[in-house]
């Protein structure tokens, strides 16, 4: 069956982004739960492993996303900045995870928090379809396999709702 496809697809998705992150499903939380901790627990060196991969999957998918880490100004600025995004990004993604649940407010709250400091990274919104699918790209080769339909679109749900929540803090 067809998968839900939102922002990790979609770039023009961002235009219509919701003021309030919706309710995602106990399947869709249970699964994403699921195959996060089945990756993290797959090597002692997930975080730096992960993150590495996401951050240079996005660089491959749309290099302009480098210009967020400051390679225009020169490859050592880039790599230092890099370095502290990729350990970052994977810790912030395991809290997002572990407080995911019924209350949605908090959660919104904390993701505001990530796109003001987005904001004022001028962080390009339309850069964050290209980080989901790295993401995705990064949790298959940390699980060494393929997500199963149902893995994915669960995913995509929890991505595209944080996702749409840090956009909507970054265009506000």
């Amino acid at each position: 069956h067809q998968s839900k496809k939102l922002l990790i697809t979609s770039p023009s998705r961002i235009q219509s982004i919701k003021m309030m992150m919706k309710e995602i499903t106990f399947t869709n939380i249970a699964l994403v739960v699921e195959t996060w901790d089945a990756a993290r627990f797959t090597d002692k060196e997930f975080e730096e492993k992960f993150g590495y991969k996401a951050v240079k999957q996005m660089f491959e998918m749309e290099p302009r996303t480098k210009s967020v880490f400051g390679y225009d100004k020169g490859e050592d600025n880039g790599n230092a900045h890099m370095e502290i995004h990729a350990k970052a990004f994977p810790r912030l993604i395991d809290s997002i995870i572990q407080m995911l649940g019924p209350d949605v407010e908090f959660v919104e709250e904390i993701l505001g928090q990530v796109g003001d400091r987005h904001r004022a990274m001028n962080v390009n919104p339309s850069f964050f379809p290209f980080m989901g699918k790295a993401l995705l790209v990064a949790l298959e080769d940390s699980l060494r396999r393929k997500l199963t339909d149902e893995e994915r679109e669960a995913w995509e749900e929890v991505y595209d709702e944080i996702a749409n929540v840090i956009v909507k803090k970054i265009l506000a």
